[in-house]
């Protein structure tokens, strides 16, 4: 942890860094989704009762937080700049009022957070900081405990292919929906249904169909586009009666030119899994396997 005040609004600003062992989507995913965020914010011994989580530029988050001797401190904030999964800015409205930015570099799988509250005077900063700064330590503590329970939990998958087909060709298999379909999941499956917005915050459907005439509807999100070098997405699936994912997934595929050839490389990351999926867990590998089959056999034909 390391702690500094840089710039011009020094004497009312409170920086706070800490780098935790975890990759950048997954601590992202911490600080945007409520259901993980309620769950850490906040210093030690507090607890959260969230109101209202309109995570968007504009949308209002309103929030109880408890404290350990059970006084409760009302907070609304609006939110002014959303850019996933690198930076978050919102103003406190409720007392004490300041503008919190939260940043977050990619460190090769670690993640660097540094989170600025910038209040509206000089006076006011120093009268909260003695309790600030302690209590953001205490929060980031919360965090690092989080995400390590995130990641004991998490199932991972890593298949390197080569392909004998050059990478923009195979980008193109990955990124055009036409093409997409025509290979995407297991062994005799097809896609009936393949839309995609490529572009970050982008949306994803892919309604898979199984032998038996079943389908399977996943959607998703882009988080990263690197043309030709990578691209990073979540996908959800398995959808229970009010609609919320059994799976959610988070995808990475990086494609590495080998004279002429394409080397590809795929890293799965399991957030969420209930036990109704695991049987469809235990054939990922298998059907992944499968997909990418069905992938060289589309690139090979050009």
């Amino acid at each position: 942890m390391a702690a500094s005040e840089v710039g011009s609004t020094v004497d009312r600003e409170i920086i706070t860094t800490r780098v935790f062992d975890a990759p950048r989507e997954l601590v992202f995913k911490a600080w945007s989704d409520p259901e993980h965020l309620r769950q850490w914010w906040g210093p030690k011994g507090f607890t959260n009762t969230f109101y209202e989580f309109d995570f968007r530029s504009g949308g209002v988050w309103r929030y109880v937080m408890h404290g350990p001797d059970g006084t409760d401190y009302k907070n609304e904030s609006v939110f002014v700049e959303i850019r996933e999964p690198e930076r978050i800015v919102f103003d406190h409205v409720s007392g004490p009022r300041f503008r919190g930015t939260a940043t977050f570099e990619d460190l090769g799988g670690k993640t660097k957070i540094t989170f600025r509250q910038l209040f509206e005077s000089t006076a006011v900063c120093a009268k909260i900081k003695p309790v600030a700064v302690p209590g953001n330590e205490e929060n980031l503590d919360k965090l690092a405990k989080h995400l390590a329970t995130l990641r004991s939990d998490r199932r991972e998958l890593t298949i390197t292919r080569i392909f004998n087909a050059p990478r923009a060709l195979v980008w193109r298999a990955w990124t055009d929906p036409k093409q997409l379909a025509r290979w995407w999941g297991p062994k005799d499956f097809i896609n009936p249904r393949c839309e995609m917005e490529l572009r970050p915050g982008g949306a994803i459907r892919v309604d898979m169909r199984d032998p038996d005439g079943v389908d399977h509807p996943m959607t998703g999100v882009f988080h990263e586009i690197v043309e030709p070098e990578r691209l990073v997405f979540t996908t959800s699936a398995f959808a229970d009666e009010e609609g919320n994912p059994r799976l959610q997934v988070l995808n990475t595929v990086s494609f590495a030119e080998r004279n002429g050839k394409t080397k590809l490389t795929l890293h799965v990351v399991v957030w969420k899994a209930t036990p109704e999926v695991t049987a469809a867990l235990q054939g990922m590998e298998e059907g992944w396997s499968q997909s990418l089959d069905r992938l060289a056999a589309h690139v090979s034909n050009g």
